[in-house]
């Protein structure tokens, strides 16, 4: 534990120098000023946590750029530290400023306890639990290549797992920390305490006197994070994915809730969302988020909205293009396994037969089968299935997703009438009373507009993770994110018409309501937790799993691999499942690997 929070002070404070020297630098350039009226403002960010989660994205693409040069150890950490000591004195005064004001307000609100707390429990979680299987089967590895090597030629034949690149690894390796002789696998944990911390500002709902629809989705995140917080010890892909994916939306719905209308909050929000998809494609659809800012500067500013619109598009580029590098450069793929875009003809390129063989089975385990030829098989047979497999709870919201679609639908409708009639300027019949149902308090919560945009939004995730791979460990977020909207949105309109006293009751029982299920989430983890516990865990942090593994020498090379199963951990590098499947692509092992023909 303590070893994890060690490694989590260093993390804030490079990411936190770095996000603060590149959110304050975009903010300052022209074109990114904010407009009122005839006069232009540079953009203050309102929350800490901003900087952190832009310095998170900013050092994962360094450290992705770092590895097709070279390793990402050592050398890697000192060039990052002489940059943070630079930027740092650069940006002193205003980033001093900042955090004492920062720190002052979380202590005179009586918070600091609060986040403190969160921060101790979540690297108590981080410092041991369960090992994912794929990290043992090859997250550990795709770390130590990175750590060892940075990017090598034609990796995914030496394990086809090995082909899934995510960003997530090059910034495991980063701050893995591994030149100490002690690999930390801490990041999957830091990230789900950035949305802790986010979520923590629940508290705020005593001071604003009424709920807000982000409120909804920070206790389904609180819900995500007891479902983890025995898992985060592991770096899964995962784990950075949905946590990610949790806090774009919560912050994005806090700015709908404040009838944000500049560019820049929605436009990095949108960037973050091309930041996620780099660390797990099933993200994918969180682009469409991009459309909110670019329609609304490009209706406000005409043709000089371009110009932020195509900054952006270069940040997004930057995020996007060391991904795509080292996909190519590890499989001769641009994105593995999808056979859809062929460009490429490089020698270690993996087959195209086993690239498609290999996009086949994730989808059908996705579904709940191991059998590729299933492939094949149309929705209203594999879904029933599938349906069958999930928990009660996720039955549950899938259920209230369908149910709420026809709800969607007619909001919908209402908002495109309503516009029509508008444009017309006549009135629209019986637009009074409806538009009590479906319009509320500017103060309590995001318009019509803002709200169907998101909810739209995450239907189209739930549709495209349905239709791809939906696999429920990863894709549990995209299952209750639709009905955990549209039931805020109309819970926020009851308690708009309630009298005063009535919701003072109303609110109790809801806080006893929550006090009991923390009670009751809080009271299973420590009964999951302790069969597990051991002292030395109070200091370091629970190694990787090790497995017994024989070896084989080729062109010299000493590779290992499992005597049974399919794992190799961290420890025995290299590794791969099967040391007959690849060939060298030279004596050494930088040379790369080609694919096996035989």
């Amino acid at each position: 534990m303590l070893a994890v929070i060690a490694n989590w002070i260093y993390v804030i404070i490079t990411t936190y120098i770095i996000g603060f020297a590149v959110l304050e630098g975009i903010a300052s350039i022209s074109c990114m000023h904010v407009s009122k009226g005839q006069k232009r403002f540079v953009y203050s960010f309102k929350y800490n946590e901003s900087y952190l989660v832009a310095g998170i994205l900013v050092v994962n693409v360094y450290a992705e750029l770092f590895s097709l040069i070279s390793r990402v150890s050592l050398a890697a950490n000192l060039v990052l530290i002489l940059a943070c000591a630079l930027l740092y004195y650069e940006y002193r005064e205003a980033m001093n400023e900042r955090l004492i004001n920062g720190i002052g307000r979380v202590i005179s609100t009586g918070s600091a306890w609060l986040y403190l707390a969160i921060f101790l429990l979540m690297a108590y979680g981080t410092s041991h639990g369960l090992m994912h299987y794929d990290t043992d089967l090859y997250h550990a590895q795709a770390i130590r290549w990175i750590e060892e090597f940075g990017t090598i030629k034609g990796l995914g034949n030496l394990h086809l797992r090995l082909g899934y690149n995510s960003a997530s690894f090059a910034l495991s390796a980063l701050y893995s920390g591994s030149f100490w002789g002690k690999q930390m696998h801490a990041m999957a944990g830091y990230f789900a305490l950035l949305l802790a911390w986010l979520c923590a500002d629940l508290k705020s709902i005593e001071r604003r006197g009424h709920v807000i629809l982000s409120d909804f989705v920070r206790v389904t995140a609180i819900y995500y994070l007891f479902t983890i917080f025995d898992e985060m010890v592991s770096p899964a892909s995962d784990y950075f994915m949905a946590t990610m994916v949790f806090y774009i939306v919560i912050q994005w719905l806090d700015l709908n809730s404040s009838r944000e209308r500049a560019f820049l909050p929605y436009a990095l929000l949108s960037i973050c969302a091309v930041y996620v998809t780099t660390i797990k494609l099933s993200a994918a659809p969180l682009l469409l988020l991009s459309l909110h800012p670019i329609i609304r500067i490009s209706k406000k500013e005409k043709k000089k909205g371009l110009t932020p619109i195509m900054l952006s598009v270069l940040f997004c580029l930057i995020i996007a293009a060391p991904y795509f590098v080292r996909n190519v450069i590890q499989t001769g793929w641009l994105i593995y396994p999808f056979t859809g875009i062929d460009l490429f003809n490089f020698s270690w390129k993996i087959p195209f037969a086993t690239a498609l063989s290999d996009a086949n089975e994730i989808t059908v385990y996705g579904r709940g089968f191991t059998d590729p030829s299933k492939i094949s098989e149309p929705l209203r047979d594999w879904f029933p299935e599938w349906y069958t497999g999930l928990s009660k709870v996720n039955k549950g919201m899938l259920i209230l997703d369908a149910l709420s679609i026809p709800v969607y639908i007619g909001c919908a409708g209402y908002y495109i009438v309503r516009r029509i009639f508008r444009k017309k300027k006549k009135a629209f019949p019986g637009d009074e009373t409806i538009s009590k149902i479906f319009h509320l308090s500017r103060r309590r919560t995001v318009s019509l507009s803002d709200f169907l945009f998101i909810e739209g939004v995450t239907y189209i995730c739930l549709v495209y993770f349905l239709l791809t791979s939906p696999l429920i460990r990863y894709g549990c977020v995209y299952l209750w994110l639709p009905t955990v909207i549209m039931m805020g949105r109309f819970v926020i309109l009851f308690d708009n018409r309630f009298d005063e006293n009535i919701k003072r009751y109303i609110y109790r029982i809801a806080v006893a309501l929550f006090a009991v299920f923390m009670m009751f989430k809080f009271g299973v983890l420590i009964r999951d937790d302790y069969p597990r516990f051991k002292p030395s865990y109070l200091v370091a942090q629970q190694p990787y799993n090790s497995y017994v593994l024989k070896e084989k020498q080729i062109n010299g090379n000493v590779f290992y691999y499992p005597e049974e199963g399919d794992r190799t951990g961290y420890e025995l590098f290299p590794s791969t499942p099967n040391p007959d499947g690849f060939n060298m692509g030279g004596d050494k092992i930088t040379d790369g690997f080609l694919p096996n023909f035989e």
